[in-house]
């Protein structure tokens, strides 16, 4: 593969990297704020869905990738199946995951079930840490749920949202089990689900470029350096105003 090919598929994996990073953030920030918010609430059995909520955590990622690509199955998993009684897919064995033109979305609602549940016990306590004056006190001004959810939960949790953020940003931006148990077939990744570090371990052991390899492993470090950076600058800024 010659600079203009390394170059195109540079380009591409950067392209699906941020694509991954990004939606697979979001993803796992509403999930987990939304739970973060239910389990903070008093009912019955609350025990019992906290602990629910750690079982991808608790699981290998390597299980939870196979898990999942059992579900994606086209013939015997339960995604097709259930798309299909309820009329919201109309092919009867349509391929999620595995095939050479496969996208990288379905992989990305793997890459959110893994890490939500990280990031939702990091908001429930710092949910938990505010203090209930606050809420008493707005309600008394006449705030209503979103207003205090707007101006109390956020805003005495934006240093616990960001430094959750950069972490999941982090690992989700370096994950390469997910994608390469869940989205290969027989190790042939599909390039539409092609990331920065499967683009580095492909060029330095598939194709025994290890230059090119360690290349783009140290383009993806210096863009999460980047973002380190911009994050402990800002968190600077913030302390000293």
């Amino acid at each position: 593969m010659g600079g203009i090919g390394i170059a195109k598929w540079f380009k591409l994996a950067l392209v699906q990297t941020i694509y991954w990073t990004a939606f697979g953030v979001a993803g796992q920030y509403i999930l987990a704020m939304a739970t973060a918010l239910i389990l903070n609430e008093n009912f019955p059995g609350r025990f019992i869905f906290r602990t629910a909520v750690l079982i991808p955590i608790a699981m290998p990622t390597v299980i939870l990738a196979l898990t999942w690509q059992w579900m994606y199955d086209p013939f015997y998993g339960i995604v097709n199946h259930y798309l299909n009684m309820f009329g919201l897919l109309h092919e009867a064995n349509k391929i999620w995951v595995g095939h050479p033109n496969s996208t990288i979305w379905p992989l990305i609602v793997v890459a959110i079930w893994r890490g939500f549940p990280f990031m939702s016990l990091m908001l429930l306590s710092g949910i938990q840490g505010i203090s209930p004056e606050l809420y008493e006190a707005a309600k008394v001004d006449g705030a209503n749920v979103f207003a205090r959810f707007w101006h109390i939960t956020l805003t005495q949790m934006r240093s616990t949202i960001m430094i959750t953020l950069i972490l999941n940003i982090i690992w989700t931006w370096n994950s390469f089990d997910i994608i390469m148990v869940a989205g290969s077939n027989w190790g042939q990744v599909a390039y539409k689900a092609l990331t920065l570090p499967l683009l580095g371990w492909i060029e330095a052991f598939r194709w025994n470029h290890l230059g090119r390899g360690a290349a783009v492993s140290v383009a993806s470090m210096v863009a999460i350096i980047g973002l380190l950076f911009w994050n402990a600058r800002r968190e600077l800024r913030a302390v000293t105003e």
